[in-house]
Protein backbone atom coordinates (compact mmCIF):
# COMPACT_ATOMS: atom_id res chain seq x y z
CA UNK A 1 0.00 0.00 0.00
CA UNK A 2 1.44 3.40 -0.98
CA UNK A 3 2.30 5.84 2.25
CA UNK A 4 0.17 8.61 2.74
CA UNK A 5 3.09 11.28 3.24
CA UNK A 6 2.04 13.93 5.22
CA UNK A 7 4.19 17.42 4.87
CA UNK A 8 2.89 20.53 6.92
CA UNK A 9 4.61 23.55 7.73
CA UNK A 10 2.87 26.66 9.74
CA UNK A 11 4.77 29.83 10.52
CA UNK A 12 4.31 30.57 13.72
CA UNK A 13 2.12 33.83 15.00
CA UNK A 14 3.63 37.16 14.52
CA UNK A 15 6.48 36.08 12.16
CA UNK A 16 6.70 37.27 8.31
CA UNK A 17 9.15 34.41 7.54
CA UNK A 18 8.90 30.94 8.57
CA UNK A 19 11.94 29.23 8.92
CA UNK A 20 10.98 25.52 9.08
CA UNK A 21 10.76 23.37 6.27
CA UNK A 22 9.31 19.83 5.65
CA UNK A 23 9.55 16.79 3.31
CA UNK A 24 7.90 13.71 3.03
CA UNK A 25 8.93 11.39 0.53
CA UNK A 26 7.77 7.08 0.01
CA UNK A 27 10.67 6.77 2.39
CA UNK A 28 11.73 9.60 4.19
CA UNK A 29 10.48 12.19 6.21
CA UNK A 30 12.49 15.26 7.43
CA UNK A 31 11.74 18.61 9.35
CA UNK A 32 14.33 21.09 9.29
CA UNK A 33 13.92 24.22 11.88
CA UNK A 34 16.30 27.09 11.17
CA UNK A 35 17.55 28.82 13.84
CA UNK A 36 15.56 32.47 14.99
CA UNK A 37 18.82 34.44 15.29
CA UNK A 38 20.27 33.49 11.57
CA UNK A 39 18.95 36.04 9.59
CA UNK A 40 18.23 34.22 6.54
CA UNK A 41 18.15 30.45 7.65
CA UNK A 42 15.03 29.38 5.99
CA UNK A 43 17.60 29.71 3.01
CA UNK A 44 19.46 26.82 3.86
CA UNK A 45 16.93 24.54 5.82
CA UNK A 46 14.98 24.81 2.03
CA UNK A 47 18.05 23.45 0.02
CA UNK A 48 18.77 20.85 2.41
CA UNK A 49 15.41 19.74 1.98
CA UNK A 50 14.84 19.62 -1.12
CA UNK A 51 18.46 18.20 -1.94
CA UNK A 52 17.28 15.13 0.73
CA UNK A 53 14.17 14.50 -1.70
CA UNK A 54 15.80 14.31 -4.76
CA UNK A 55 18.30 11.77 -3.23
CA UNK A 56 15.79 9.52 -0.84
CA UNK A 57 15.38 7.17 -3.44
CA UNK A 58 19.18 6.23 -2.97
CA UNK A 59 19.01 6.16 0.85
CA UNK A 60 18.91 3.47 3.24
CA UNK A 61 19.84 2.57 6.88
CA UNK A 62 23.29 2.07 5.62
CA UNK A 63 23.90 5.74 3.83
CA UNK A 64 21.53 7.75 5.50
CA UNK A 65 23.99 9.88 7.53
CA UNK A 66 26.83 10.12 4.68
CA UNK A 67 24.28 11.33 1.94
CA UNK A 68 23.08 14.09 4.83
CA UNK A 69 26.81 14.94 5.33
CA UNK A 70 27.57 15.19 1.75
CA UNK A 71 24.61 16.86 1.06
CA UNK A 72 25.27 19.95 3.86
CA UNK A 73 28.77 19.95 2.69
CA UNK A 74 27.73 20.75 -1.02
CA UNK A 75 25.22 23.36 0.03
CA UNK A 76 28.09 25.10 2.30
CA UNK A 77 30.54 24.87 -0.98
CA UNK A 78 28.40 27.30 -2.79
CA UNK A 79 30.02 29.83 0.03
CA UNK A 80 32.07 28.71 2.74
CA UNK A 81 32.39 32.00 4.37
CA UNK A 82 31.64 32.37 8.35
CA UNK A 83 29.29 35.27 7.39
CA UNK A 84 27.14 32.67 5.50
CA UNK A 85 27.07 29.58 7.12
CA UNK A 86 25.82 31.89 10.13
CA UNK A 87 23.41 34.19 8.70
CA UNK A 88 21.98 31.14 6.60
CA UNK A 89 23.17 27.07 7.10
CA UNK A 90 22.52 27.08 11.19
CA UNK A 91 18.68 24.75 11.31
CA UNK A 92 18.31 21.35 13.10
CA UNK A 93 17.28 18.29 11.46
CA UNK A 94 15.14 15.65 12.29
CA UNK A 95 14.39 12.95 9.70
CA UNK A 96 12.70 9.41 9.76
CA UNK A 97 13.44 6.46 7.36
CA UNK A 98 11.12 3.80 6.83
CA UNK A 99 12.82 0.65 6.19
CA UNK A 100 10.72 -2.60 5.65
CA UNK A 101 10.99 -3.71 9.16
CA UNK A 102 11.66 -0.21 11.15
CA UNK A 103 11.07 3.65 11.55
CA UNK A 104 14.82 4.62 12.40
CA UNK A 105 14.97 8.35 13.34
CA UNK A 106 17.93 10.63 12.99
CA UNK A 107 18.36 14.24 14.35
CA UNK A 108 20.81 16.71 14.79
CA UNK A 109 19.08 19.51 16.97
CA UNK A 110 16.05 19.93 19.39
CA UNK A 111 12.21 19.09 18.20
CA UNK A 112 10.06 15.80 18.31
CA UNK A 113 9.20 12.47 17.61
CA UNK A 114 5.65 11.43 17.03
CA UNK A 115 4.87 7.43 17.59
CA UNK A 116 1.47 5.53 17.01
CA UNK A 117 1.95 2.17 18.14
CA UNK A 118 -0.23 -0.74 17.37
CA UNK A 119 -3.04 0.47 20.36
CA UNK A 120 -3.47 3.66 18.29
CA UNK A 121 -1.33 5.20 21.43
CA UNK A 122 0.31 8.68 21.01
CA UNK A 123 3.52 9.31 22.08
CA UNK A 124 5.41 12.58 22.19
CA UNK A 125 9.30 12.38 22.76
CA UNK A 126 10.95 15.02 23.35
CA UNK A 127 14.81 15.42 21.72
CA UNK A 128 16.96 17.77 23.46
CA UNK A 129 20.15 17.59 21.43
CA UNK A 130 22.27 19.96 22.20
CA UNK A 131 25.92 20.90 21.99
CA UNK A 132 28.24 22.95 24.29
CA UNK A 133 29.49 26.56 23.49
CA UNK A 134 31.23 29.19 24.69
CA UNK A 135 28.41 30.75 26.59
CA UNK A 136 26.39 27.38 27.47
CA UNK A 137 24.13 24.99 24.95
CA UNK A 138 22.70 25.43 21.68
CA UNK A 139 21.06 23.32 19.63
CA UNK A 140 23.36 20.71 17.43
CA UNK A 141 23.06 22.39 14.21
CA UNK A 142 25.43 20.68 11.46
CA UNK A 143 26.84 24.46 10.59
CA UNK A 144 29.17 24.62 13.65
CA UNK A 145 31.38 21.75 11.71
CA UNK A 146 32.24 24.14 9.43
CA UNK A 147 32.51 27.16 11.08
CA UNK A 148 36.32 28.22 10.95
CA UNK A 149 36.35 29.56 14.36
CA UNK A 150 35.88 25.88 16.03
CA UNK A 151 37.37 26.84 19.67
CA UNK A 152 33.97 27.99 20.18
CA UNK A 153 32.43 24.58 20.04
CA UNK A 154 33.53 21.70 22.08
CA UNK A 155 32.37 18.54 20.03
CA UNK A 156 31.71 17.31 16.43
CA UNK A 157 28.45 17.41 15.49
CA UNK A 158 26.89 13.84 14.76
CA UNK A 159 23.94 12.73 14.35
CA UNK A 160 21.46 10.88 17.36
CA UNK A 161 19.76 7.92 15.87
CA UNK A 162 16.20 5.65 17.60
CA UNK A 163 14.75 2.92 16.01
CA UNK A 164 11.15 1.88 16.60
CA UNK A 165 10.05 -1.68 15.15
CA UNK A 166 7.33 -1.63 12.96
CA UNK A 167 5.68 -5.13 14.58
CA UNK A 168 5.33 -2.07 17.69
CA UNK A 169 4.88 0.81 15.72
CA UNK A 170 2.37 1.83 12.91
CA UNK A 171 3.54 5.28 12.38
CA UNK A 172 6.60 7.35 13.36
CA UNK A 173 5.82 11.64 12.93
CA UNK A 174 8.99 13.53 13.10
CA UNK A 175 8.38 17.66 14.39
CA UNK A 176 10.13 20.76 14.76
CA UNK A 177 9.91 22.14 18.40
CA UNK A 178 7.08 24.58 17.90
CA UNK A 179 4.82 21.33 18.92
CA UNK A 180 5.53 22.18 22.21
CA UNK A 181 2.72 24.81 21.75
CA UNK A 182 0.44 22.29 20.86
CA UNK A 183 1.79 19.89 23.79
CA UNK A 184 1.50 22.79 26.28
CA UNK A 185 -1.22 23.83 29.03
CA UNK A 186 -2.90 26.91 26.85
CA UNK A 187 -4.14 24.62 24.06
CA UNK A 188 -7.41 23.38 24.04
CA UNK A 189 -7.93 20.04 25.41
CA UNK A 190 -10.48 19.21 22.88
CA UNK A 191 -8.29 20.43 20.10
CA UNK A 192 -5.44 18.31 21.73
CA UNK A 193 -7.47 15.19 21.37
CA UNK A 194 -8.65 15.82 17.77
CA UNK A 195 -4.79 16.15 17.05
CA UNK A 196 -4.34 12.54 18.18
CA UNK A 197 -7.01 11.27 16.48
CA UNK A 198 -5.68 13.43 13.16
CA UNK A 199 -2.33 11.73 13.52
CA UNK A 200 -3.72 8.36 13.79
CA UNK A 201 -6.51 8.78 10.86
CA UNK A 202 -3.07 10.29 9.05
CA UNK A 203 -5.33 13.18 8.28
CA UNK A 204 -3.34 15.79 6.85
CA UNK A 205 -5.82 18.51 6.01
CA UNK A 206 -7.52 18.38 10.02
CA UNK A 207 -3.82 18.60 10.90
CA UNK A 208 -3.59 21.52 9.34
CA UNK A 209 -7.13 22.95 10.28
CA UNK A 210 -6.28 21.97 13.94
CA UNK A 211 -2.98 24.01 14.00
CA UNK A 212 -4.25 27.14 11.74
CA UNK A 213 -7.36 27.31 14.32
CA UNK A 214 -5.07 27.68 17.07
CA UNK A 215 -2.40 29.58 15.40
CA UNK A 216 -2.93 32.91 17.45
CA UNK A 217 -1.56 29.76 20.26
CA UNK A 218 1.53 29.01 18.66
CA UNK A 219 4.15 31.63 18.75
CA UNK A 220 7.02 29.73 16.79
CA UNK A 221 7.44 28.15 13.30
CA UNK A 222 5.74 24.31 13.52
CA UNK A 223 6.15 21.45 11.27
CA UNK A 224 5.51 17.96 11.11
CA UNK A 225 6.12 15.53 8.47
CA UNK A 226 6.03 11.65 7.99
Amino acid sequence: MKKIQIEIVQTGMGKTIGQDYAISTNNLAVVLDGCGSGEHSEVGAHKMGERLRKKSKKINEGNFEDIAYTSFYEIVMEDDSEERIISELQFTLIACLETGNEFIVYSAGDGFIITVDKSNMINYIQLDNDVNVANGEAPKYLAYNYIPNRQRYSTKVTFSKKNFAKDQYKFVYVASDGLRFVLGDKFPSEDKELFKKALTDRSQSEIKTILRRNQTLILDDISIAS
